[in-house]
């Protein structure tokens, strides 16, 4: 699940309308939720660029970018009914998680 890139229904920060996206798994907080990154097709937006060479395995249509400051944690679920696109290679997750201490301050 950790480095899976997965499609589903997103929820807005409203929580009342939901839009399909792909995004990364992080991390599993717990056995109810799950630390993502949304993924964007729209190149300009801040975060790391990605490409199907940055793919263990599976792949993208599109280059991609993943969108670092915008960590967010959901539901296992919305990730358990999903349908798994990819998997991010471990050198590539890395570069995901410097930029995330750089954001963050580890």
């Amino acid at each position: 699940m950790v480095r899976g890139i997965y499609f589903i229904e997103m929820p807005y920060s409203d929580f009342r309308q939901f839009k399909g996206r792909p995004v990364l798994v992080l991390k599993s907080i717990d056995k109810n939720d799950v630390l993502i990154l949304p993924l964007t097709t729209n190149l300009s937006r801040e975060g790391i660029t990605i490409t199907n060479d940055d793919l263990e395995e599976g792949s993208l249509k599109k280059p991609s970018v993943i969108i670092v400051p915008k960590i967010t944690v959901i539901d296992r679920s919305l990730i358990r009914d999903a349908r798994r696109i990819s998997v991010l290679h471990p050198k590539s997750f890395g570069r995901v998680e410097e930029m995330l201490c750089r954001e963050f301050g580890c």
